[in-house]
């Protein structure tokens, strides 16, 4: 089961899942994109492709996939649905930030526990967690984005641990700014800004975590710049690192807006 799989990395991982011969649950909001999706996969990969319409912010949306999943093995769950939003804290809509939580976070662990005791149970299996390299430190100007993905790649690593040895894996794919319409959905030019300056491809993002999943790793990081840059996230001071942050994604003008 593939979350986000509209579009950017989604659609790349159920290309590769695909032409691993695995049938696949694709889960999005917007049905249009989702169907080109599944009708190139089958017609390239011929397998066997379902569609859940929904938005995972909604407990309406959420409920309707769980749905689709309950008492149905899951072999692989990629939890990559997510959204982020720029700008002042105080600035930014409350109830855009609570939707934020609700799919960036909520969502995943909900998901995440509704797939893990049949894999555990069955001995196999895998979920991949799509965070970024801003949970490795505090993300000034995305505050709320930041430390949702800070609970993913914290979480991704506690699971991991705790299923060693199960025949069962966990691992967070932590990948840097990329081409695949985040940057775009801000609503916000950041392409100022030295973190959104220059984006990387998605395909060896992908790539990556699955070949992690395989390996049973449990984080990725993937290309050596953003491994050098997490790497000094980690033994900064929080308070430091967010005034590095701060330099980094501050807005060009005083009032930012935020949108999916």
């Amino acid at each position: 089961m593939i979350t986000g799989a509209s579009s950017g990395f989604g659609e790349i991982f159920a290309d590769l899942l695909a032409q691993r011969g695995f049938s696949l649950l694709l889960a999005g909001r917007d049905q249009a994109r989702l169907s080109a999706v599944a009708q190139r996969v089958r017609q390239t990969a011929g397998v066997d492709v379902e569609l859940a319409v929904g938005d995972l912010g909604t407990e309406a949306g959420f409920d309707s996939l769980a749905a689709r999943l309950d008492g149905r093995p899951v072999e692989v769950l990629i939890n990559n649905a997510a959204f982020g939003t720029y700008g002042p804290f105080a600035e930014l809509d409350a109830r855009r930030e609570h939707e934020l939580v609700a799919v960036n976070v909520d969502a995943l662990v909900r998901l995440t526990h509704a797939v893990l005791p049949g894999m555990l149970a069955r001995g196999r299996g895998g979920i991949l967690n799509v965070a970024s390299t801003i949970a490795f430190a505090p993300g000034t100007y995305q505050a709320t984005y930041g430390a949702s993905k800070a609970f993913v790649l914290s979480l991704s690593q506690a699971l991991w641990a705790e299923t060693r040895g199960s025949g069962v894996t966990v691992t967070a794919l932590c990948p840097g700014p990329t081409r695949t319409g985040f940057v775009d959905a801000l609503g916000s030019d950041v392409s100022h800004t030295a973190i959104y300056r220059h984006l990387a491809a998605p395909e060896p993002v992908v790539t990556a975590g699955l070949r992690a999943l395989d390996r049973g790793r449990a984080v990725v990081v993937p290309g050596w710049r953003n491994r050098v840059m997490t790497t000094g996230g980690r033994f900064s001071p929080g308070w430091l690192a967010a005034l590095i942050s701060a330099r980094m994604l501050r807005p060009a003008a005083a009032t930012t807006h935020a949108s999916r």
